[in-house]
């Protein structure tokens, strides 16, 4: 088996938008390696799929645990130094996320550290340990249209959006070559427990009146790994969500 040219990284890549994102960037020619924190039966599946006897395997690692998931991740950039070509291109995308509800007088230090962790620590720290293993590599951040429309809802969660969405442009310039770019989301899929009224109702209040299609999603990502001399930016894929004040339908 001949070594992958481009090999993406996709974390939480085996369902709903992180599946679509695996499955385009395989349709366009990348070799994936699919991220899971759970469903590693799931995730395998789709490896095969993918790539059958080619497939790269999967990933396992709990991204709220930053220690073990670092180490993780440095274990399988040793193993693809040894198995790709130094003209490899190597990406992170990274579409994990966590997601729940809090305020001002809801916020616990568990949920704080949670969230902080699968949107900012743990990225980080595995962008800085890519860009060292394979310099001109490069990383997509699936952020939320949320970094620039301010509310008071799911404070955690969009605190630690922020702070990704703020670190994105100092990351692009201190790991350069390497490149950091950032897809920002609006309302694309209701979770299974959400209110599926308040989510229409939120899609048709945006100012393209409706929801965004994963594929769009997708192909924005697939877009900024092919763009090489794009760096520092941040595509809203959200409908025009950001630029209108409103609440977030509850999860």
């Amino acid at each position: 088996m001949s070594a992958p040219q481009r090999l993406a990284l996709v974390t939480g890549g085996h369902a709903r938008v992180g599946e679509v994102i695996s499955r385009m960037l395989a349709a366009r020619g990348w070799t994936v390696l699919v991220h899971a924190r759970q469903g590693a039966a799931r995730a395998e599946a789709l490896a095969r799929e993918l790539h059958g006897a080619a497939s790269p395997g999967i990933w396992v690692a709990d991204l709220a645990e930053p220690e073990a998931a670092l180490a993780a991740f440095e274990a399988l950039l040793a193993r693809l130094r040894e198995t790709v070509g130094e003209g490899a291109e190597i990406a992170l995308v990274h579409n994990a996320s966590a997601f729940e509800n809090d305020d001002r007088s809801s916020v616990t230090g568990a949920r704080w550290q949670m969230h902080h962790a699968v949107h900012y620590e743990t990225p980080v720290r595995m962008m800085l340990a890519l860009a060292q293993a394979f310099p001109r590599g490069q990383a997509v951040l699936l952020l939320d249209q949320n970094v620039e429309n301010l509310h008071e809802q799911f404070l955690s969660y969009c605190l630690s959006k922020g702070a990704m969405h703020a670190a994105m442009k100092r990351l692009a310039l201190a790991l350069a070559p390497f490149r950091v770019n950032a897809v920002a989301p609006g309302p694309t899929l209701p979770l299974p427990e959400a209110d599926r009224a308040a989510f229409e109702a939120a899609a048709q209040a945006t100012p393209l009146q409706g929801a965004v299609d994963p594929a769009d999603v997708a192909d924005a990502v697939a877009w900024l790994l092919g763009a090489r001399r794009v760096t520092a930016q941040t595509i809203f894929v959200d409908a025009g969500q950001h630029l209108r004040q409103w609440k977030e339908p509850a999860a």
